[in-house]
């Protein structure tokens, strides 16, 4: 593996990591104030964001220490943390992604249902 390049993807992991650990936090707080299961999309992406946070550690330790004894442990936990980031993320994407469509069913059928309440007008031609 690159150094150079393990170092900036280490550096983005730890502001990504930081920056979605202060927006969960935000979000949490605020979905606390609305409803408590508010906060629980707030709580998700903390763990996003701490999970970014460990691969930088694995990350930094493999720049740090180069090939040695935990060389292994520290990649395999690098990989684990991002596999639990990425997984994260796509199973959120599908939820959105269903949330969405069943939005667009919604707003069909309301928009069908408040047509057919509409008297029909005759046309001027």
């Amino acid at each position: 593996m690159d150094r150079e390049r393990l170092g900036q993807l280490s550096s983005w992991m730890g502001f990504v990591g930081i920056i979605t650990i202060i927006m969960g936090a935000l979000s949490a707080l605020s979905g606390v104030f609305a409803f408590v299961v508010g906060a629980i999309p707030g709580i998700i992406v903390i763990i996003l964001g701490v999970k970014l946070r460990g691969a930088k550690k694995s990350a930094d330790s493999l720049i740090s220490e180069g090939v040695s004894d935990t060389y292994w442990s520290n990649f395999n936990m690098l990989v684990g943390n991002l596999n639990t980031y990425f997984k994260i993320q796509g199973i959120l994407i599908i939820i959105s992604l269903v949330f969405m469509v069943l939005g667009v069913i919604f707003a069909f059928l309301f928009g069908f249902a408040f047509m057919q309440d509409m008297p029909v007008r005759d046309m001027p031609f």
